[in-house]
């Protein structure tokens, strides 16, 4: 049976969350389009959070945040860039994650859009250029619905050099 298009599009988004994990140097665990009440798929990484007194620099903190920040924009490009839709879906989870993210690097709540639509368009150049691994993914994720984090490298590898 041909999957349906809300499939589709939560295919693209984990796949578009999985492949920028994989850029940002993310430990990805586990990638399923099940979903539940809240959510439609998910991505699971070790991300074990640094403390921030082991950060050598206040700049590395900020990096922490810039790569988390990557990887939760880059579900919500990967669907836009199937579905056609460039606006923000304002009752997005990601986007909420997103919002708080980008509070930690602003000093001001005024900056916090613009520095949403910088990365996301940074987000949208980076997975443009390895489309061919979000595509792969998102297929195999309609297959068979759950992926390992190894089966992840595999797939994906390949489509990153």
């Amino acid at each position: 049976m041909a999957p349906d298009f809300a499939e589709r599009l939560s295919a693209y988004h984990e796949a578009g969350h999985a492949v920028m994990a994989q850029l940002c140097g993310r430990h990805v665990t586990e990638v399923e389009i099940i979903g539940d009440r809240e959510h439609t798929g998910s991505v699971q990484s070790l991300a074990y959070l640094p403390d921030p007194a082991e950060f050598d620099r206040p700049e590395d903190e900020a990096e922490e945040v810039v790569r988390r920040l990557k990887v939760i924009l880059a579900g919500i490009v990967a669907e836009g860039i199937i579905s056609g839709r460039e606006q923000w879906d304002d009752s997005n989870q990601d986007l909420d994650t997103a919002v708080r993210l980008a509070m930690r690097l602003v000093d001001d709540c005024e900056d916090v859009m613009p520095l949403l639509e910088e990365t996301r368009a940074e987000m949208e150049r980076e997975l443009r250029r390895h489309w061919s691994a979000v595509e792969m993914l998102a297929g195999e994720l309609l297959v068979h619905k759950v992926l390992t984090g190894s089966e992840v490298r595999r797939l994906v590898t390949p489509h990153l050099s």
